[in-house]
């Protein structure tokens, strides 16, 4: 997934295509930040899977409203907080 982290264009190469496009976008920018915190060289930076397993919970439960989602809409700023489970003071 590294060399997909450099171009914003080629996230959506990393959905699973059975989805069919159908998925909040913005939860889409979350995983990614969840993954690339675990792709981490050193292990003391990279998360506790039971963070990474609560924050994937979390953005598995956000609503999908189909009207809501366009995938060209610009990335979130913010990367996983403290209310999904992950926060940079908590990985290790």
């Amino acid at each position: 997934s590294r060399p997909f982290f450099k171009d914003r264009r080629k996230f959506i190469q990393l959905v699973d295509p059975l989805l069919q496009g159908r998925f909040p976008t913005r939860c889409l920018h979350h995983a990614i930040a969840i993954t690339a915190m675990c792709l981490q060289e050193q292990p003391s930076f990279r998360p506790f899977i039971s963070d990474v397993v609560v924050a994937l919970e979390y953005l598995a439960s956000q609503p999908y409203n189909s009207g809501s989602n366009t995938r060209t809409q610009s990335p979130s700023s913010s990367t996983p907080s403290r209310e999904n489970g992950l926060s940079s003071s908590e990985t290790r």
